[in-house]
């Protein structure tokens, strides 16, 4: 038999990110045990031609963080699927995410937005789907609104995305959202201020060569009471993920982001509520 021709892939930049989070995601969950089971991501890593170790390192912290923050995106999509069949799932800079084929209950109605260089890149290497659509569009052009189904319900994701916009951008962003899907959700996540200000300053390697783009938006508890202030937003209120495995994901993480003070030096995912 001969083996599946591999897809040479040429991004640079915040783009390029989205192959960060699909090769420690497929880590994960190729490692025996590991906290998420994604074995379409595990393919496609095998079927890119990209220079995955070199580039990006190798970590199995960072890979079991990537499997639970994907896991806790899941599970708040999973009762958002079950309150309300055939409803919409937007996911906004989706990238090479495959949480459609991890949480598809039969009835799910899928929107990934993304720019046309990315979405590209997914009609390439992932499976077509007739109830999975892809808009070629900036997050930040409202336009792509018009085109979603809002009869069943709407909840939008934003995975790894928000933290590489302005702060103006991203309250903007939420206002629309709040205003075009009112008793809609947002889940998103988010980077601390001390993250933020190193990226901003080009300190953060990605650990290996490629170079971590800027991350200007940081959030925090400061911020999410920032945010319930937007018209239309209902509540913000904190995620927590599934206790992973060991030391660090299994004790000291879970803690940390418990803790007052403390949870503003982690990694952060939320959900935003909209209120008509």
């Amino acid at each position: 038999m001969t083996a599946p021709r591999k897809i040479s892939v040429d991004l640079t930049g915040v783009p390029e990110t989205l192959l960060w989070t699909l090769y420690f995601r497929a880590q994960e969950a190729a490692r025996p045990g590991g906290v998420l089971h994604d074995p379409l991501a595990v393919e496609l890593v095998e079927r890119i031609d990209y220079p995955f170790a070199d580039r990006l390192g190798e970590g199995r912290g960072r890979a079991q963080w990537q499997g639970l923050r994907a896991r806790t995106f899941d599970e708040r999509i999973r009762p958002f699927l079950r309150d309300h069949p055939g409803g919409t799932v937007v996911a906004l800079g989706e990238g090479l995410e495959t949480q459609f084929w991890r949480v598809d209950d039969g009835q799910v109605r899928w929107v990934a937005v993304d720019l046309p260089e990315t979405a590209a890149l997914r009609r390439a290497v992932l499976p077509p789907h007739e109830r999975r659509r892809q808009i070629d569009a900036s997050a930040l052009d409202p336009a792509w609104m018009d085109e979603v189904d809002t009869s069943r319900g709407v909840l939008v994701t934003a995975q790894g995305l928000l933290m590489y916009l302005g702060r103006e951008q991203v309250h903007r962003l939420i206002a629309q959202l709040a205003s075009r899907f009112s008793n809609g959700q947002l889940v998103f996540d988010g980077i601390p201020r001390w993250a933020s200000a190193l990226t901003t300053r080009g300190k953060v390697p990605s650990g290996g060569s490629m170079p971590a783009p800027p991350m200007p938006w940081p959030m925090d508890g400061a911020e999410a009471r920032a945010l319930r202030r937007i018209p239309g937003v209902a509540s913000v209120e904190r995620l927590h993920p599934p206790r992973g495995q060991g030391a660090v994901h299994g004790v000291v993480l879970p803690v940390v982001e418990r803790v007052p003070v403390l949870d503003a030096l982690v990694l952060s995912i939320w959900l935003a509520l909209f209120s008509r």
